[in-house]
């Protein structure tokens, strides 16, 4: 049985309560979606939203359910889990919401900012994976953004970093977060639908309507996806409101690129849906107000989560909250795993492609691994260099020690400190790991015996057992003895993971997980395998060893 986990997705119009698994992700196995209605106040709402979990409980069935998590706009108090006086939520004031689950549920529940929450989705699941300073916009009907520094969620004193809409862009210009000229009036969603509407009413009492007026849309029915539909038509006015709302994006950006000095800054909602009308404008105004080295070191990426990003939040409040992972089979995230993926991507931006397939074969070897498997490793030339050189960083300490266990170290004491002093102290934990490219004798009798190509498929048949990892290595993908022992492997209930390059050749299509990295000719290719194998071993290592 899976454990599950709620969500409690709350909004001034809509609240939805979520039935939901992790596993390499968050599964939404159910939802339920409740009508906030506010003119009646926080009781009415609570019976409702208690129904609605009592509803995902049943739906659980025997599997257990391990906790609930909260997303809702603020302000709020995290620390303590209220809802103090949010503008959406007329009558929620000083809500211990999540003293009420635990009292009605009998569950752990914990309570986030709703950008904090999707924030804390994009970066662990989504276009943040592996970075440790991230921020992430709503640009949704506000502004609001949730920051990681460091590898942390910063909320602040009081719950209140990240208020981004509270900007001022300009001395002058459209209301947004009850101030003129801030980032919220010029950039949000709910800013660019407010100056559509503008521009439309200025240009009918001018006497020269633009086009969607003069096709029948009403001026009370135009918003931002109206607007980028005549954009992509070419329409002279909606590319210039496009433009104009990219170019302050831009400039909200600068800002708080200089301030924070992030990896990557991720955008939701109107950005991930019109990122080909935003981006290049954005990326204008950005050149001009960012500082050189902050603009250097930094990427704007549309958030990846897409339309169940608040969903995804609700269910983020709980996992993170009790350091749990979502992409790791919902095992504790371990900071120091993350440090090697996110110093491996920073050192080698080429590899930023490869950032899920990496983040995949960690998690395939981890599984291994956890299941007392071992790996086993097939290279020619160069490649068969590589295989031996990983065998060496997984079989004994690589960047640390690893020292026995006391019982181990007691036993061997006896057995062999007579021999060589203080040998049982030097002796360290390993991790297995055998290189089909050694073992001469019966590498050259199968060659001479069977066909030469079937040396490591021979290997694979009598070493490896249902859940061992075998690596294939293949700086094109091509190569058929390498393609022969995975496909061995496969066939004998053995997981497979393959190191290319190019295309990915047959290898990339044969494997369980390949890593592809971006790079074609044998020395280009096997210059970026050093890396990624380095950082896996090290991944793994800390997965399983303290420092």
């Amino acid at each position: 049985m899976k454990d599950r986990w709620i969500g409690l997705d709350i909004g001034g119009t809509k609240c939805a309560v979520l039935l939901a698994e992790v596993d390499r992700g968050i599964q939404v196995l159910d939802r339920l979606r409740l009508e906030t209605q506010t003119e009646k106040g926080f009781q009415s709402a609570w019976e409702r939203i208690c129904g609605g979990i009592d509803a995902m409980l049943a739906r659980s069935g025997e599997n257990p359910v391990r906790g609930i998590g909260i997303s809702c706009g603020g302000p709020l108090d995290s620390r303590r889990g209220v809802i103090l006086n949010p503008p959406n939520l007329p009558g929620w004031e000083n809500v211990p919401i999540v003293d009420l689950l635990r009292e009605r549920f009998g569950l752990p529940a914990f309570l986030q900012n709703d950008a904090n929450a999707c924030a804390l989705v994009e970066w662990r699941m989504g276009a943040g994976r592996g970075a440790r300073d991230m921020v992430f916009l709503t640009m949704g009907t506000g502004m609001g953004a949730g920051i990681i520094a460091n590898g942390a969620l910063v909320c602040g004193a009081n719950d209140m970093a990240g208020e981004a809409g509270h900007l001022r862009l300009a001395a002058e210009g459209p209301v947004g977060y009850g101030k003129a000229g801030s980032f919220e009036g010029f950039a949000s969603g709910g800013g660019m639908d407010r100056q559509a509407r503008a521009f439309t009413r200025a240009r009918v009492a001018a006497g020269d309507p633009p086009a969607w007026i003069r096709e029948g849309i009403a001026p009370e029915d135009v918003d931002t996806a109206l607007i980028a539909r005549y954009a992509r038509r070419g329409d002279a006015d909606a590319l210039l409101l496009m433009e104009s709302a990219g170019e302050r994006l831009g400039e909200g950006v600068a800002l708080i690129a200089d301030m924070l000095n992030p990896e990557r800054v991720v955008i939701g909602s109107v950005f991930a849906r019109c990122e080909d009308l935003l981006r290049a404008p954005m990326e204008r105004a950005l050149a001009r107000e960012a500082l050189p080295p902050v603009l250097a070191g930094l990427q704007v990426l549309p958030a990846q989560t897409g339309e169940r990003l608040g969903d995804y939040a609700a269910v983020m409040v709980a996992l993170e909250a009790l350091g749990i992972d979502p992409m790791a089979g919902g095992e504790a995230a371990n900071p120091r795993v993350l440090a090697h993926y996110a110093r491996l991507l920073e050192r080698y931006p080429a590899l930023e492609r490869c950032r899920e397939a990496i983040m995949e074969a960690f998690e395939l070897l981890l599984d291994c691994y956890r299941r007392g498997g071992k790996l086993m490793a097939v290279g020619n030339g160069g490649s068969c260099a590589d295989c031996e050189h990983i065998v060496g960083e997984l079989m004994k300490g690589f960047l640390l020690k690893r020292p026995l266990d006391g019982a181990k170290q007691a036993a061997l004491r006896e057995a062999i400190d007579g021999l060589l002093p203080g040998a049982s102290r030097k002796l360290q934990q390993g991790l297995p790991a055998i290189a089909l490219t050694g073992h001469t004798a019966l590498s050259t009798a199968a060659q001479n015996d069977l066909d030469p190509l079937l040396g490591p498929a021979q290997q694979v048949v009598a070493l490896g057992r249902p859940g061992d990892v075998v690596l294939g290595i293949s700086t094109s993908g091509n190569a058929k003895n390498v393609a022969l022992a995975v496909q061995t492997a496969k066939a004998l209930g053995m997981r497979t993971l393959g190191l290319t390059g190019g295309d990915g050749g047959r290898l990339a299509k044969l494997c369980d997980c390949a890593v592809v990295v971006p790079a074609s000719g044998s020395a280009d290719v096997q210059e970026l395998h050093l890396p990624v194998y380095h950082a896996l071993c090290a991944m793994i290592e800390a997965a399983f060893f303290d420092e």
